[in-house]
């Protein structure tokens, strides 16, 4: 909790940064949207990734006297993994041990974005910053025609947090501004409760575009 504490005292300094540093500051809204490929690496189970769903409201941040951009943004994004389970789950009429880790939540992250001196129309960027998460829900559905469920929520962490890097572009179209991005998410926290030093951590690599208002 302290370090969630923490993540959280960096985002507000570098925001405030982000909107302090010139009066004749640019601020922009815009929609993202995507797909996400998770995986849950560091545990017992031997996982293949989930993909899933991403998008959300983006908020572009930028200044007339610094080389750099800040973005953030509030996103509903589905982790977690597929996979089979070392012990055999029996739920009424399923038995089996393969099924799909549903994991997903409320994403903020907060990015320092670098972008490049471009003569085409397609303005390119490099951009990396942390990100904190909030989980919305936690379920193993199971992988066949079988109507099982079973909800991990008490097992799951309810905040957690990581880091993000990525490269994307900006272009024009009829007067507004489009973007495409790349982006791979490392998480620093665990994903379960009762593994804090070491057990599963997402590993989510993303694909969106969007555009800003």
């Amino acid at each position: 909790m302290k370090t969630v504490k923490k993540v959280f005292l960096i985002l507000i300094f570098l925001l405030g940064i982000s909107v302090a540093v010139n009066a004749q500051s640019s601020v922009q809204l815009g929609v993202k949207a995507g797909l996400n490929f998770s995986n849950l690496p560091g545990g017992p189970h031997e996982l293949s990734s989930r993909t899933g769903l991403f998008t959300g409201l983006a908020i572009e941040y930028s200044t007339e006297t610094l080389p750099i951009e800040f973005e953030s943004g509030v996103y509903f994004i589905q982790k977690g993994a597929e996979g089979r389970y070392k012990e055999s789950i029996i739920k009424g009429d399923y038995e089996g041990n393969a099924g799909t880790f549903k994991l997903d939540y409320l994403e903020i992250p907060l990015l320092v974005k670098y972008r490049f001196v471009s003569q085409s129309a397609i303005s390119p960027y490099l951009f990396a910053g942390p990100y904190l998460d909030i989980n919305l829900n936690s379920e193993v559905k199971a992988s066949k025609n079988i109507a099982y469920i079973e909800d991990i929520s008490a097992e799951i962490n309810k905040t957690g947090f990581g880091v993000i890097i990525g490269a994307g572009g900006d272009f024009e179209i009829s007067n507004r501004t489009f973007n495409v991005q790349a982006r791979f998410s490392h998480g620093l926290s665990a994903v379960y409760e009762d593994r804090s030093d070491e057990g599963e951590k997402h590993r989510v690599f993303t694909v969106a575009a969007g555009f800003t208002f």
